[in-house]
């Protein structure tokens, strides 16, 4: 996955819970979900007897969380867990584990297996929406974690790699100023500037993002001037390109703890 659908990802919001699927062979034990958690929690609910069942309603009614009973007569749910992570639609549906009173031991083997949490039988009326709901949230704040690590080192990554760039544009200013005005040359250089200015902004760097963003406007201009060449010596990109390597330079060193710092001049 691109660097740029990693940081989208890392910025969505946490959608709300809205639509579980509960799942268990004793009627009682879903007319009581049915009722704390439509009635109660205000979530869509939807209901069935069987492992095989909930696989199925899965593709139709696409819940965001499946409230799962672990002993049930044929299709048991860890069965039920595993044929749910098989399919595409529900590889990742949160799935929380129903069972009576259990011992530690096993609640903690329950989550090894990929569930969000463990619910005990007999079910809180009442406690039962609220606790799904943390777990929901939970689960959220860990993903959202996780997404920024991601993108910290994205990020990182993306630091190391501008000595390379800024040198690339460099070489590019060199040649201008050594050759004179050659569009192609001035062309390159403002490909290389348009898109650090915008991915520099991506990777939270906004003083190298509105540096580059004004070089970006400078070269535009210089390409979309009725006459050309350009009036101003070519030598001036060489310095516009150095002041925005101190940029990314100053601007690296404030934003990376110290085993992280990465030289950009030079």
């Amino acid at each position: 996955m691109s660097g740029t659908r990693h940081a989208r990802r890392s910025a969505d919001k946490a959608r709300p819970l809205q639509r579980i699927l509960a799942v268990d062979d004793d009627d009682d034990v879903l007319e009581v979900a049915t009722m704390a958690l439509g009635k109660v929690g205000g979530y869509v609910v939807q209901t069935c007897r069987s492992g095989s069942e909930a696989v199925h309603l899965c593709l139709s009614f696409r819940p965001d969380l499946v409230l799962l009973d672990v002993m049930m007569p044929g299709m048991d749910g860890f069965a039920t867990l595993r044929a749910l992570r098989e399919l595409e639609t529900t590889r990742d549906t949160p799935v929380v584990f129903m069972t009576a009173l259990a011992q530690r031991h096993e609640i903690a083997h329950y989550r090894s297996l990929g569930c969000l949490g463990v619910v005990l039988k007999p079910v809180d009326l009442f406690a039962l929406p609220e606790m799904l709901q943390t777990l929901w949230s939970r689960k959220h704040c860990e993903l959202a974690e996780v997404h920024r690590r991601e993108f910290d080192e994205l990020r990182r990554e993306y630091v190391r790699g501008l000595k390379q760039k800024l040198g690339s544009m460099r070489q590019t200013a060199a040649s201008l100023a050594a050759q004179g005005w050659q569009r192609p040359h001035l062309e390159s250089l403002y490909h290389q500037v348009h898109r650090m200015a915008g991915t520099s902004g991506l990777y939270r760097l906004p003083e190298l993002s509105r540096s580059a963003s004004a070089l970006e406007e400078i070269l535009k201009r210089m390409l979309d001037a009725p006459s050309w060449p350009p009036p101003s010596p070519a030598t001036q990109l060489v310095m516009l390109v150095k002041a925005l390597e101190r940029t990314a330079g100053r601007e690296a060193r404030a934003g990376a703890g110290a085993s992280n710092r990465v030289g950009l001049e030079g």
